[in-house]
């Protein structure tokens, strides 16, 4: 089912444009005060971080072991693994993305088309127990995410479709169209520079999620590229030359609602909360400059880090 929305507020009808574009009230913002977990370890330019098993996860690329654990709620320190290196239990860069699996979770390394399983738990047992190299000659080094059913997505390299889905026996299908002179761009300009895009999964793989770096736009798609839902916003005013990113921190999604981080009228980070069916559902003002965080709907918490600020994870409580 497709279907736009034009949103400028969840709650309570502003005004109507037309029968098909309406104004409603965005949730209100409300502002969240962190509290600070000193830790023993020193966190350096945190790339990604999850929570698996009760555990929250950081990744370090930066860090000759590249990842850290820690006991929730409190985040006690677990132990660090994940060593860099070529070797088949060892770690070359790896994407952003994660998927959780029934004992640990799985990784992709971007050099080298790889899916590597990791068993893990908060005795310290950490080993690689999967290695697979993806059936395709494609190089997957943008927005790459866990599907179900052993599929997988990332972005397209062509003008017409914006992702590719590889499936296990190699097929790949062109999915996906470019939102239609929604932004103003130069002749030259390539579609999926102009329509850059930060995308997460569902925990479950059967959709995915995608959020417009310079427009206010969320689209929904099934797992096997088709737009489910999409909402507007609002519509960008933006000039080629004054062109500023709405969206600029990856989302991190629960089988419940998705969260990403915009800048709110003061410059400080807005935290807005999505539903899968591309809705709003809340908004809260942040008073630290995060870098990354993670949200353990378990605890109703959500667990950040300033790569400014070293040997602190701040923790937000959320309504």
């Amino acid at each position: 089912m497709r279907k736009l929305i034009l949103i400028l507020s969840l709650w309570g009808i502003c005004s109507c444009t037309s029968q098909s574009e309406k104004q409603i009230a965005l949730p209100a913002v409300q502002p969240l005060a962190a509290d600070s977990i000193s830790i023993p370890p020193t966190l350096l330019a945190v790339t990604r971080m999850f929570v698996m098993k009760d555990m929250l996860v950081t990744y370090e690329a930066k860090q000759d072991s590249m990842f850290s654990f820690w006991k929730l709620p409190q985040c006690e320190f677990l132990f660090r693994n994940g060593v860099k290196g070529r070797g088949p239990t060892e770690f070359l860069t790896l994407d952003r993305t994660y998927g959780e699996t029934s004992d640990g979770f799985q990784v992709f390394e971007m050099q080298t088309n790889r899916v590597k399983q990791v068993s893990v738990d908060t005795s310290g047992r950490f080993q690689v127990s999967a290695d697979k190299v993806l059936p395709t000659e494609k190089r997957m080094l943008n927005r790459f995410l866990f599907l179900k059913e052993n599929t997988w997505c990332f972005l397209a390299d062509d003008e017409d479709s914006e992702y590719t889905i590889l499936k296990e026996d190699g097929e790949t299908i062109s999915v996906g169209t470019y939102p239609k002179d929604l932004l103003p761009k130069r002749p030259e300009e390539l579609n999926r520079f102009v329509y850059n895009k930060l995308t997460v999964a569902n925990p479950s793989g059967d959709k995915f999620a995608a959020f417009y770096a310079y427009a206010k736009l969320c689209r929904i798609y099934s797992y096997e590229g088709e737009l489910l839902q999409e909402t507007l916003l609002e519509k960008p005013t933006q000039s080629v030359e004054n062109r500023k990113a709405c969206y600029t921190s990856f989302p991190y999604a629960t089988d419940a609602y998705i969260y990403i981080l915009t800048t709110g009228t003061d410059q400080q980070p807005v935290l807005e909360v999505w539903n899968w069916q591309a809705e709003p559902v809340a908004r809260y003002g942040l008073d630290k400059t995060v870098s990354a965080f993670a949200v353990s709907e378990k605890h109703k918490t959500l667990y950040a880090v300033c790569n400014d600020v070293e040997g602190v994870i701040y923790t937000y409580k959320l309504p």
